[in-house]
């Protein structure tokens, strides 16, 4: 699908990473696409270092110490082994983004988050929609979701979130007609850093449409509004980070199973895209 491999390679290149201003940073160094790599030479590359004051405060129970070498947890990523440079400092997996230091994100490294993409199908009109907020920080639509605490399961941690952002209740979702762990890796994130990252773990989960009709839904926390969004072109393109790519990639992963509750309109409509 051509909206999915254009999505595909935004994402490799971390594109919002690089180019999307968080509101808080300073200019971002240049980095042009064919400079992304830490294993192409980029001699004039010297991006300004930044660390949020909320980042740096010692009483933030959740930022890591400012010195990585008092940092005495185990730094680990999905995207498999980490680099460091020569002061021992985390380096992105996907590449430069021309800032250095944690931005406004607390950990050294990938900071985990967990992600609850819901979906349902229009009766009406055949199409699929999905259950989005509308960020606070950005005004961008999202999925409900947020960072991981320490203990928690995947699940429990999109169970708190759904309940913090749209007042969403477990019995909403234990009817569901599908749920799968569709995704954990890189986000393609506007507050990463050449040393600190978002990754998250999106989970899944297909309802019947009378019971996302029926939900009782209030925005709250980080979501300043809701919307259940119609899947199309100019919607998935238009999703904070990279979670437009996310939802295509797992709605193609739905419909790889012949499931009796998915109309072929929605089928259609979505191999079109």
């Amino acid at each position: 699908m051509e909206n999915i491999d254009n999505l595909l390679k935004d994402y490799k290149l971390h594109k919002k990473s690089r180019i999307e201003k968080h509101i808080s940073y300073p200019v971002r160094f240049f980095v042009p696409d064919d400079k992304v790599s830490w294993q192409t030479n980029f001699s004039e590359y010297n991006p300004a270092e930044f660390n949020a004051p909320v980042v740096l405060d010692v009483n933030t129970t959740w930022a890591d110490p400012q010195d990585i070498r008092k940092v005495t947890r185990v730094l680990k990523s999905f995207e498999g082994e980490i680099k460091f440079n020569n002061k021992g400092i985390p380096l992105n997996p996907f590449g430069r983004t021309g800032l250095a230091g944690r931005g406004v994100l607390g950990k050294w490294g990938a900071n985990f988050a967990v992600d609850g993409l819901i979906t349902t199908i229009h009766p009406e009109t055949g199409t699929f929609q999905v259950l989005t907020i509308i960020r606070q920080d950005t005004g961008e639509m999202a999925f409900p979701g947020g960072m991981a605490d320490p203990g928690e399961t995947v699940f429990e941690t999109r169970n708190r979130e759904l309940a913090e952002e749209l007042s969403v209740e477990k019995k909403d979702l234990s009817n569901h007609l599908y749920e799968k762990i569709v995704f954990s890796g890189y986000v393609d994130d506007p507050r990463s850093t050449d040393n600190s990252w978002m990754e998250t773990t999106v989970i899944h989960t297909h309802i019947k449409y009378e019971i996302a009709d029926r939900m009782h839904l209030s925005a709250g926390d980080d979501a300043k509004g809701y919307r259940w969004a119609d899947v199309n072109k100019e919607n998935v393109g238009n999703f904070y980070a990279n979670h437009g790519l996310s939802l295509l990639r797992a709605l193609d992963e739905l419909l790889k199973n012949d499931f009796d509750f998915i109309d072929n309109r929605a089928r259609k409509a979505f191999e079109e895209m």
